[in-house]
């Protein structure tokens, strides 16, 4: 479907997210989660570690879209929810996901009870499958093994497509992150973005190397001929103003943008960008305000617009995606 992006699916019917394990186990302290995808499940003190053998977790999980990576992040969504569906006031769970058995750091990611169950309630859940996972016993003695009873998410049919979008978006903190020194940008996912655009648009690709957030965001793109967005929102698949963030687009030949009409309160000038490209900068107001920052290159108007924006942030995107070049 053209205007939404899509992560273009091989021929199949179903692939459907499952783990299957053998006998329970009690005290076996090297435990490795037996599934389709193995991994290894690790507790402590309301965290978990997940480890796996792969030093290449883009590669397909099942010979299809689905990523091995697309995987490891539904098994942190699933053992979350259970957590926080047996356990009152759990808050969430944050994990350290690590590849190569466990000498390729993948980062720290935070899932919180909210967001858990709204992906529980997005996507459904299948029947429960044995995960087994360590869990530790400080200085008590070595960790226990216990093989827990868990759904698992109904990632099937079109839920694909929009489970890879959405972990697309789903990036890892900062190591401070939780401690309040969380860094002032994040990175931006251009390999990931690009793959989904490369071959379906004729617009030269500008994109930002870094986003001036403290915090993630999430991202869904969209591409046509002419034309490619990268929505960013505050939730995943964000359908609504509130969640709303902010874009980063192009359109060859597209209408750029005016001083604001009377009886609306609006700012409107010229700037300088990066590369003594010149651009201009917008601010207007009616509910709630709309910034952003566009300029032109090739016949092709590129536009970075955020909702109540300041112009520093906005230009701070721009320059770094004109600084980057073509992509």
């Amino acid at each position: 479907m053209r205007g939404v992006k899509q992560l273009f699916l091989s021929s199949f019917a179903i692939i459907t997210l499952s783990w299957v394990f053998g006998t329970p186990i009690q005290r076996i302290p090297e435990a490795i989660a037996q599934t389709q995808v193995p991994m290894r499940l690790q507790h402590a003190e309301g965290t978990y570690t997940l480890t796996v053998s792969e030093t290449n977790t883009t590669k397909s999980a099942y010979g299809g879209q689905l990523r091995l990576y697309d995987v490891h992040i539904a098994k942190m969504f699933e053992v979350t929810y259970s957590d926080c569906q047996e356990i009152p006031n759990a808050g969430g769970r944050t994990w350290y996901y690590r590849a190569g058995n466990g000498k390729i750091d993948m980062g720290q990611f935070r899932i919180n009870c909210q967001l858990a169950s709204e992906i529980a309630n997005t996507y459904g859940l299948r029947k429960p499958e044995r995960t087994a996972i360590e869990y530790s016993q400080e200085e008590a003695g070595r960790p226990i093994a216990r093989t827990r009873s868990i759904p698992i998410l109904d990632i099937t049919g079109n839920k694909i497509q929009r489970w890879t979008n959405f972990v697309q978006g789903f990036r890892p903190q900062s190591a401070n992150s939780e401690s309040g020194n969380s860094r002032s940008s994040i990175s931006f996912p251009v390999s990931e973005i690009l793959s989904h655009m490369e071959g379906k648009t004729r617009v030269p690709i500008f994109l930002p190397s870094q986003l001036p957030f403290p915090k993630q965001i999430y991202l869904e793109s969209r591409v046509e001929t002419q034309s490619y967005s990268v929505v960013m929102s505050s939730i995943p698949n964000c359908s609504g103003t509130p969640c709303y963030i902010g874009s980063i687009s192009a359109e060859r030949g597209g209408q750029a943008a005016t001083p604001a009409p009377r009886g609306f309160r609006g700012e409107f000038k010229t700037i300088q960008l990066a590369g003594r490209t010149q651009g201009v900068f917008y601010n207007g107001c009616g509910a709630y305000c709309t910034a952003l920052v566009e300029w032109h290159y090739q016949g092709v108007l590129y536009r970075v617009t955020m909702k109540n924006g300041q112009e520093k942030m906005l230009v701070q995107i721009a320059n770094s995606a004109i600084e980057a070049g073509p992509r």
